[in-house]
Order: structure tokens, then C-alpha cells, then sequence
């Protein structure tokens, strides 16, 4: 299926074994080159599934999911681990930092699921690492468990883009942010992606984002009792 989207869903439903509380019905969603899309809803109603099924990570009980026009129910598991390193990034809630790891081995996480050289990406981190005021000495540190929050933030920026995504899943990421914290991240992150020419969709509950996207979608509209 060939199509200028870079993600596109059709007939897509699921549910979870033992579970009736819900089901995700998606008719039609699509998200293209540079479009930036926040999905509201509250927590616990199905966001981190959504992601879950674009990247793969799930799949759907009927219906497709397709990304780069390719459908992810044609990969081999590996295929699509691969598939997804190289053309998906992901900011979690948490920023899941490993603390036993140095800043830059969590930002170089993802390129073990690709045939790349390694130290190419590398040079990436330590350039990325200089725009966002991160010194060399910082991302080599032996761990990462006594950064700042904003050293995090700044992190799990980089660790999502190290691969050159064409896309950014981002779930609840500013959810534990103060007020001060979440603009200046959301700030960083749209700038990176703007400079990077990187599509974004984010799942949040906070309302309060909806100033910050032009595309706002309920997520009660993909949710059915």
C-alpha cells in the first residue's frame, strides 16, 4: 500500500483477552511528514496500547496498521524490531532510564537493533548532547542515576532521535513535569523535531497541552464500552 502518510490505520480494532471494559475501534487516522498530533484522553482509558499497536508491539484483532506504507503484520519479529529502531523513536512516561547505564550507553539503547555503525552514532549523541548543553564528561559518566530532571528530559530526547526517525511516540511524557519543566521540554522537543524534519504524536491526560498542538484528537472517539 503505497501512500504519502507515514502512519496509517484502517479498520483497526482491538481488545484485550478477559478484558470488556473497552475496545479501540479506529476507522481512519493517518499522521504525515512534519505534522505534530496530541491525543487526549484520560489515564488509563488505552493510550500506551495505541502506541503500542503503531509500533508494533501489539497487534491489532482486525484491521492494519501500516507505517513507511509497509504493514507491520508482514515482519518477522526481527524484521520488525529492526523496522521499528530505524524509523521509530519513543519518549516514555518515566523517560525509563536504565541508572546503571551511562547517559550516553541509554541514548545509544536503540541502535543495538540495527547493522549501523555504532560510533557514527555516537558523534550524534555528542553533538546533540553540545546543542542541549550536555559536555562530553556528563554523557560518559559511569551512570545515570543522579542526572537532574532536566539533564533526563534532555536524554530521552536525544535516545529518541539517535536513529533519525521519521516519527515520535511520546506517552505522557510531562506527566511528572512541573509547569516550568513540561514547556521547556515540549519547547526542546518541537524544536528537534521542526530542525529534524520528525513527525510527532504524543498521548497525554493533561489538558492543559491542548495550546501547544494545532492537532488535538479526543481519544474517546477510538473508544468503545
Amino acid at each position: 500500500m503505497k501512500s504519502k502518510n507515514l502512519i496509517e490505520i484502517k479498520n483497526l480494532e482491538f481488545y484485550w483477552n478477559n478484558q470488556d471494559e473497552f475496545k479501540i475501534q479506529i476507522n481512519d487516522f493517518s499522521i504525515q511528514t512534519n505534522e505534530k498530533k496530541l491525543i487526549l484522553g484520560k489515564s488509563g482509558i488505552g493510550k500506551s496500547t495505541f502506541l503500542n499497536l503503531i509500533c508494533g508491539m501489539i497487534s491489532p484483532r482486525a484491521g492494519d496498521v501500516y507505517v513507511l506504507s509497509q504493514n507491520l503484520s508482514s515482519f518477522k519479529a526481527w524484521e520488525l524490531d529492526k523496522f521499528r529502531s530505524e524509523n521509530i523513536g519513543v519518549i516514555f512516561q518515566e523517560f525509563n532510564l536504565l541508572d546503571h547505564l551511562s547517559p550516553l550507553n541509554n541514548i545509544l539503547l536503540p541502535c543495538y537493533f540495527t547493522n549501523k555503525d555504532l560510533n557514527r552514532f555516537k558523534d550524534r549523541a555528542f553533538l546533540f548532547g553540545k546543542k542541549l548543553n550536555l559536555n562530553n564528561d556528563l554523557l560518559n559518566k559511569s551512570n545515570s542515576k543522579d542526572l537532574s530532571v532536566g539533564q533526563k528530559q534532555r536524554i530521552a530526547i536525544i535516545r529518541s532521535i539517535i536513529n533519525k526517525p521519521k516519527i515520535i511516540l511520546a506517552d505522557e511524557p510531562t506527566s511528572s513535569l512541573d509547569f516550568d519543566n513540561k514547556n521547556s521540554f515540549l519547547d526542546l522537543l518541537f524544536d528537534i523535531c521542526n530542525a529534524e524534519k520528525i513527525s510527532l504524536l504524543m498521548v497525554s491526560h493533561d489538558l492543559n497541552l491542548k495550546n501547544k498542538f494545532k492537532d488535538v484528537i479526543a481519544f474517546e472517539s477510538f473508544f468503545r464500552p
